[in-house]
């Protein structure tokens, strides 16, 4: 159980750092914020870090006295044991609620107590924008499989997640208009 505190210790020190860096000006590389987090919108950037965050601390709360249980005795580890997941539409994730809709601090804290510690893992590495190069990611591959977490489920929300490309994320947002003397020619049907 240590080892997984301080694995969620060190992505509340990610975060942080993270969220530190894009205030100070970072969020100017386009192909970082597209990527990691579907958008370029600074303000969902950091809305969706303060969310992991709000979670990767409710879930340090939640392991400081399984820790500190562990210590004094070790037990065998619990078999895993998988609840059916509610369906929910696609596009309906968490992730997707505009800021006026964001959970309270209170209710993250309440989702996070109820649900399996590797379910929450996965949400924080969403809310982070923790892609497969990440220095933690075999760590955190291996929190979210151990402690009934849908690893699969989250490598797929990183590939479907929507995402611009680095020319359209650079791309002015209107074209540029020819000079007349610069304009293609027309030919006509081909």
């Amino acid at each position: 159980m240590a080892a997984l505190l301080d694995l969620v210790r060190k992505l509340i020190d990610y975060g942080k750092e993270l969220a530190a860096t894009l205030q100070n000006g970072a969020a100017e590389n386009p192909y970082f914020s597209c990527r990691a987090f579907g958008t370029r919108d600074l303000t969902l950037i950091l809305a969706s870090i303060t969310r992991g965050l709000h979670r990767a601390t409710a879930l340090e709360s939640r392991l400081v006295p399984l820790a500190a249980r562990s210590e004094k005795q070790p037990a065998p580890p619990a078999p895993m044991q998988r609840r059916p997941r509610a369906s929910r539409p696609p596009g309906s994730r968490n992730e997707d609620l505009p800021l006026p809709q964001l959970p309270t601090p209170e209710q993250i804290a309440a989702e996070v107590r109820r649900r399996p510690i590797g379910a929450v893992i996965a949400d924080i590495c969403r809310d982070l924008g923790i892609l497969p190069n990440h220095p933690l990611w075999r760590d955190l591959r291996k929190a979210i499989m151990h402690h009934g977490g849908s690893y699969v489920r989250l490598l797929k929300d990183i590939i479907t997640q929507p995402s611009l490309s680095l020319a359209e994320s650079a791309a002015p947002s209107d074209p540029p208009a020819f000079p007349s003397s610069l304009a293609p020619a027309s030919t006509g049907p081909p």
